[in-house]
Order: structure tokens, then sequence, then C-alpha cells
């Protein structure tokens, strides 16, 4: 796990090794894509291509990935006989008889599964399913270190490499809703009297919804316990209070949002909200990631300021020197 493999190769060589060592046909990862709810192939050892490109796995028509997802190993000793994957026949051409299926997971959060196939008819013994488990266990934390890493270094270049606030933000948060698999993301300013936070960038959201009207402090439970220094979340808008525009997060797609205030040397400017469209319990990890692209963003608008003062004191340095030129030319 150490060495300094990329992820894809990472992975491909901890397939490789069950196979090898417990002797089985194949093996495959996908990770979930919370939004579309498919499971997207990531590495696979084994399967011919054919078989990789019958199509995506959709959760909803794989009752042995539903059931995986829920935290749970799956077994088909045989599938000739038992039921549970979205495509039989496919896997039986292939040549496919027994499978385990066990969950890619980090503190609750779903990432994929992990799946290992046998050529005939096979009974997971317990220390068996206990190993796959554990070597999930290890490419879920490899996935997800990825994943963090890719996503603070690309933002963290972002914000070093550009002084136009508006695209620095914009793809801050295109990196929130690809990282987060989340539907949109917003950061919001408070304004002078601190009464109102306006909108300084959002992505996935229509201008319809942007537009329904000014967001109030004081009518907005979510957004005052975030600028107390908290993070807040709602579970599901539509039956909880909390959130300033229900019927119209609700006409968006909204179901549950995370939101992180934005601080500059201790005072809170503003907020950073990640909406997703299934209504779902944001993790400590989540949270901590929201947290540090916030700090990330905060620095990109602190930046901007800094720089447009530098920029008017040097105008009007330059204003004052020209104005000295044409007194002391005219003198």
């Amino acid at each position: 796990m150490n060495a300094s493999y990329g992820r894809q190769e990472l992975l491909q060589r901890m397939l490789e090794t069950i196979v090898q060592e417990l002797g089985y046909k194949a093996a495959s990862i996908r990770l979930l894509d919370h939004e579309r709810q498919t499971l997207e192939i990531q590495a696979a050892v084994g399967l011919s291509e054919r078989y990789l490109a019958k199509g995506p796995i959709e959760v909803a028509h794989s009752p042995i990935d539903r059931e995986v997802l829920q935290g749970n190993a799956v077994v088909l000793h045989d599938i000739l006989y038992d039921g549970g994957l979205q495509y039989p026949d496919e896997a039986r051409a292939e040549g496919i008889r027994s499978v385990l299926a066990v969950p890619l997971r980090i503190q609750e959060r779903n990432l994929g599964v992990l799946r290992v196939y046998t050529a005939e008819p096979h009974h997971f013994l317990q220390d068996e399913q206990l190993l796959v488990s554990a070597v999930a266990n290890l490419a879920a934390r490899a996935i997800r270190n990825s994943q963090l890493y890719h996503a603070m270094h690309t933002i963290a270049s972002e914000v070093n490499s550009s002084l136009k606030l508006n695209e620095v933000l914009k793809a801050l948060l295109r990196n929130v809703i690809q990282e987060m698999n989340c539907k949109a993301a917003s950061i919001r300013l408070l304004g002078p009297r601190k009464r109102r936070l306006h909108l300084m960038a959002a992505e996935g959201l229509s201008e319809r919804y942007l537009k329904k009207g000014d967001i109030w402090v004081k009518d907005s439970p979510i957004d005052r316990e975030v600028l107390q220094g908290r993070p807040a979340m709602i579970y599901d808008v539509e039956h909880e209070v909390g959130f300033q525009y229900p019927e119209e997060a609700a006409r968006e797609g909204i179901r549950s949002v995370l939101a992180v205030p934005l601080q500059v040397k201790g005072q809170i400017i503003g907020v950073l909200r990640a909406y997703s469209a299934q209504p779902h319990r944001f993790c400590e990890e989540e949270v901590e990631f929201l947290e540090a692209i916030a700090d990330l963003g905060a620095i990109a608008i602190e930046n901007a300021r800094l720089h447009e003062a530098l920029s008017e004191k040097y105008e009007a340095a330059r204003e004052d020197w020209a104005g000295w030129y044409r007194f002391l030319t005219l003198s």
C-alpha cells in the first residue's frame, strides 16, 4: 500500500493479488455515482472487454448491489439458480458461476462495490469473506485518499494561479460537486450590515432558483448556525425546518444541504453550501472536506480583495506621479 503506484495501478494490483492468491476466476471494483445511482467500472482482472462493456450497473436494477450498498456482504453460490444480478445472461456467457460482493465504504459513505467471481459453484467461507472485506477496506481508503488529494491539489492550484475571483470560485465549486457527488454548490458572502448573504458563485443551480429572492440571515436558521462558526446540515428540506425557501428547493430537486462557514483571519465572511438531489446524511469526512474547501475559497476571496486594493493604490500613485510630472514639465 505504501508503494508509489497511481490509484488505477494500485487497485489493479490488489485485484490481481486476490485472484492469484485465492484462486478466483476474476475480480472487479466499481465506484458509485451517487447522482445517477450507477456503478462504474474502476478496475478489473479476469473479465473480458465484451463483458465489461455490457452496460452500466444501475443500482435500482441490481438486487445484489442494493444489498451490498446497505453495508452487507452478499454471496451468490450459483448464478444459474440464484437471482440478484442485473446481467445474468452475460454473466453465464462469461463463464461466471459464483459471486461474492462486498462494500467499499469509508465512515458510512458508500464508495462502491468489490466483487470476486469463480468459474465453478463455490461456497465462500467466512474467512474468505473477511479477507475480501479487508481488501475492500484498503481499496476504499486508497480511493478516497486519492480523490481528496487530487481535489485539494487541483483547487489549491486554481487558487494560487489566478486572481480572477469568479473563475477560481467556479472551479472550486465544480470540484466540490465532483468529489462529493452532489447536485450543486454555492458561495454567498455577508453584506456590509451582516443581514443578507449575497451570491458570489454557483454551480448546478438554475437561474430561476438563484433569482428566487434574497437570503436574509434572520429568516435562514441553517445560515444563522453556520455564521456562528459551525457546520450545519439538513437531511431532507421537504420535511425539516431550517431552509428559507423549501418550496423553491423542492422544485429545483434539492433534498439535502451541507453548509460551512467561510472565514478570513477569524472573521466569518460567508457560507459555502453543497446540495444533494437525494436525502443524504453527510459524514464527518465530507464535512471536513467541505470545510477545507471553504478555507481555500476564503483565501481566494482575500487574495482578490488584496489585489484589488493594491491595484487601486497603484492607480492612485500613478495618477499622482503623472500630475507631478505635468507640473514639473510646465514649471
